[in-house]
């Protein structure tokens, strides 16, 4: 199995699975019927009888983002929306299923997200919930798109890492990866997914070193064979400052490697967005365009490859 093409058609089957659940959803709250009316955003609003009105809005507006609705004169109308899935045998050999009840998961929390934000059922917090987000970084699927960002990054052993955003399951990972005599540090600002890591590596002495911290805080000390941004993106406001800073920790010759959905790669993925938006954090999947240019506009001499849809490489020279 190629890694990278693994990563790509899971992203892609998460989001067509995104697609259908979003028309699941219009249809079992009764927001399609009342759409073929041509109701004003208000009108639809008052009339769906769900307390989080704020989600609410945010489905309406998935809804236009995937062109499934599009307002004209103040009115909302469906617009003929037709999705087809296609079952391609070479793709469907390459799909990782453990990723899918987490997926359910999700879903299943969106009619209690409809009721409040807060409900006990809902469990995307970082740290409230990190026992959850573990489950999900531990999957075969994860573990999948690491191996596919080591290859790109020419990871050995020997090899000194920078990890931002390193969730629970990425030190042990990579730690192992890079041997006794390499040296992996990872950050992330959550406490509770960091003491996870901790406990997962303690006794194999492995060359990890793990630090609670805001990636946008990093002031590199040593200098990095490879930084690595799994998923990461989508969390900071301002990720221009943080791909700055990843730049500054690589040394010449080194490769920062993001993986991401990126929007203008994969169609459709504001349907993946309205569920990962469940995160207070989340802020919305970068495009491609978007991480070039904040590089190149520091100025930095680099060279930018993208081996995969989810995949940019970036080499400093």
């Amino acid at each position: 199995m190629n890694p990278l093409d693994a990563v790509d058609t899971n992203i892609e089957q998460m989001i067509k699975f995104s697609v259908l659940e979003i028309i699941s959803l219009g249809t079992k709250h009764g927001v399609f019927p009342l759409l073929a009316r041509g109701p004003t955003i208000q009108e639809l609003i008052d009339e769906v009888d769900l307390p989080n009105r704020r989600l609410l809005l945010g489905f309406i507006e998935t809804l236009e983002s995937l062109k499934i609705v599009q307002e004209k004169n103040g009115r909302l109308y469906l617009n003929g929306f037709s999705y087809t899935i296609n079952v391609p045998d070479e793709k469907y050999d390459l799909l990782v299923p453990d990723w899918i009840p987490i997926q359910e998961e999700i879903y299943r929390m969106v009619d209690y997200v409809f009721i409040t934000p807060i409900h006990p059922h809902v469990l995307m917090d970082f740290d409230k919930d990190a026992d959850f987000w573990d489950i999900r970084m531990s999957t075969r699927f994860s573990s999948i798109y690491r191996e596919a960002m080591a290859q790109v990054a020419g990871l050995r052993q020997g090899m000194h890492v920078l990890d931002i955003g390193c969730g629970s399951y990425s030190p042990l990972q990579f730690g192992e990866m890079i041997g006794y005599n390499g040296f992996y540090l990872g950050i992330d600002y959550s406490p509770a997914l960091i003491e996870i890591a901790r406990a997962r590596i303690e006794g194999k002495s492995l060359p990890v070193e793990l630090k609670e911290m805001d990636a946008k805080l990093i002031r590199p000390v040593n200098e990095y064979d490879s930084v690595f941004l799994s998923f990461v993106l989508e969390y900071i406001d301002d990720f221009p400052i943080v791909l700055k800073r990843a730049m500054e920790a690589l040394n010449s010759g080194g490769r920062m490697v993001i993986l991401e959905p990126f929007r203008d790669t994969f169609k459709y993925v504001q349907a993946l967005e309205f569920f990962e938006g469940l995160n207070k954090d989340f802020i919305g999947f970068p495009s491609t365009r978007d991480v070039k240019d904040a590089i190149l506009n520091e100025g930095f001499d680099v060279e930018i490859s993208q081996p995969a849809r989810s995949m940019l490489v970036v080499k400093k020279m």
